[in-house]
């Protein structure tokens, strides 16, 4: 599935951020100005650009405002002056919009037309490595799971599935039917649940309700990752050579309870059968932002990620990152 990366990609890094919005990609780029082998960053995002990315500086980073769905406006993103002499090298693409919140038709076509636009321009622009990071949701998760989900698990391929997911899962596709590519190094990150102020993550979510909702007689296992882990995690991918699809996750497993217990929260038990009628009840009041219907079993069955692969081919060498 995957080749073992060794070393460290020679060189300094430009790297092209698509999804500049989310909270992951301003911990991302915070994260590699702080390496001066990354000379410069372009991030993409629609609209202007968001607060917390006005204080970099000006000669390291740049934000454009771009629509991913149209492909003259993805490759104008390679054609910058900035980048003329010293082209765009690395493409991290966290732009994929998964919210369920009115998934409509717009909304399927432009996470599948930037997927592939953005990485057919990466192949034909000569990028050397393209990172697009999925989600654990692909997984089929049930009672019959294994306790830890390596990559080659059963993927969510369920008709009645949300099409977000399968939307998903179709980039991840795009993503692997590429990875044969010799000039360029594709990768798909699939992390756990990402916690952390602000984060738009359905487990995050979850953590934010007022109060969190759990069905009761259930307390599935999970090991979530936080901002910061997970932008720590993707600087390694895109630092070491390495290509293939990986799991991602926090350092350590438990009940869902005990994460919340951790935080000081306090869930609400209700029935099974009533939980959907609760989270319903509980978004018309304002209460929660969490949509139960996006991962129906996630709150009665384990989904905890097997990241071994990962981690020894690049946290253990992330001592490469220090002594380059």
């Amino acid at each position: 599935m995957a080749s073992t990366p060794s070393l460290l990609r020679p060189g300094p890094r430009r790297v092209l951020i698509a999804g500049a919005r989310r909270k992951i990609a301003a911990e991302l780029i915070a994260c590699l100005l702080e390496d001066r082998r990354i000379e410069k960053i372009l991030a993409v995002g629609e609209g202007a650009c968001p607060p917390g990315l006005l204080g970099h500086d000006p000669n390291r980073f740049m934000f454009h405002s771009a629509t991913l769905d149209r492909r003259r406006q993805v490759d104008n993103l390679f054609l910058f002056e900035e980048f003329r002499e010293r082209p765009l090298d690395t493409v991290v693409h966290l732009a994929f919009s998964g919210n369920p919140k009115g998934y409509d038709v717009s909304r399927h076509e432009y996470n599948v037309n930037a997927a592939r636009h953005l990485l057919d321009a990466s192949l034909r622009h000569g990028v050397g490595k393209y990172v697009f990071l999925s989600s654990d949701a692909v997984y089929a998760i049930g009672p019959r799971g294994d306790y830890k989900v390596a990559e080659d698990a059963e993927l969510n391929l369920d008709p009645s599935s949300p099409k977000s997911v399968r939307d998903i899962i179709d980039a991840e596709f795009y993503c692997r039917a590429k990875m044969d590519s010799p000039a360029c190094e594709v990768m798909v990150l699939r992390p756990a649940g990402v916690i952390g102020g602000g984060v738009m993550s359905g487990l995050n979510l979850l953590f934010e309700s007022h109060p969190p909702v759990l069905p009761i007689g259930f307390d599935p296992m999970i090991n979530p990752t936080t901002k910061e882990r997970l932008a720590r995690d993707i600087q390694l991918a895109l630092m070491l050579r390495g290509k293939g699809v990986y799991n991602i996750a926090g350092p350590s497993p438990g009940p869902l309870t005990r994460f919340l217990e951790q935080r000081g929260i306090t869930p609400m038990r209700v029935p099974g059968p009533l939980l959907r009628q609760a989270n319903r009840l509980q978004r018309m009041l304002g209460q929660t932002r969490y949509h139960a219907e996006y991962q129906p079993k996630r709150l009665f069955y384990s989904l905890v990620l097997d990241d071994a692969r990962f981690e020894a081919a690049f946290r253990q060498r992330a001592s490469m990152l220090t002594e380059g």
